[in-house]
């Protein structure tokens, strides 16, 4: 039988759309973006100040994809075999937009990626006072803060 192009291309572009380049077969298939309701639903999220490491910006992001911990609300959901996979950033004017990846855990029988604090990496954004949203922009449901880059090291 053969696939139609239409569903093959329908495939590739919802399969490419939420997952870096470079992923092997498990983040092409696992991974997901958590949405702001998610999010919510697994305990919220917070930032913290950034900081410079080895000469690279960032930003400390708190936030438990298994829902077992209320970090800014208490969470609806648990699911102990999520952790996160990868915090994108993207600058839009002066503010900053974060977006979670999730994955099931790869390895039982590591920790490695687990737990509550993640990094964005700013490295390279203009220097500045930013607004920062999750998901989208102009949102005041999805503000988390206020960022100043630029300051010397923190």
């Amino acid at each position: 039988m053969k696939l139609p192009r239409a569903a093959f291309l329908l495939f590739l572009g919802l399969a490419s759309n939420s997952v870096p380049a470079g992923a092997g077969p498990t983040e092409w298939f696992l991974a997901r973006r958590a949405d702001w309701e998610f999010v919510q639903s697994t305990g919220g999220i917070r930032i913290l100040k950034p900081k410079q490491v080895t000469g690279r910006v960032l930003l400390p992001v708190l936030y438990d994809a298994s829902g077992s911990s209320a970090i800014t609300c208490k969470p609806t959901i648990v699911d102990t075999g999520l952790v996160v996979d990868q915090i994108r950033v993207r600058r839009e004017h002066s503010s900053l937009v974060i977006k979670i990846l999730t994955l099931p855990i790869k390895d039982m029988g590591s920790t490695e990626g687990t737990g509550r604090l993640h990094y964005a990496d700013l490295t390279g954004f203009p220097p500045g006072t930013y607004d920062v949203y999750y998901s989208r922009i102009d949102d005041p449901q999805t503000l988390l803060g206020q960022i100043s880059l630029g300051g010397g090291p923190s």
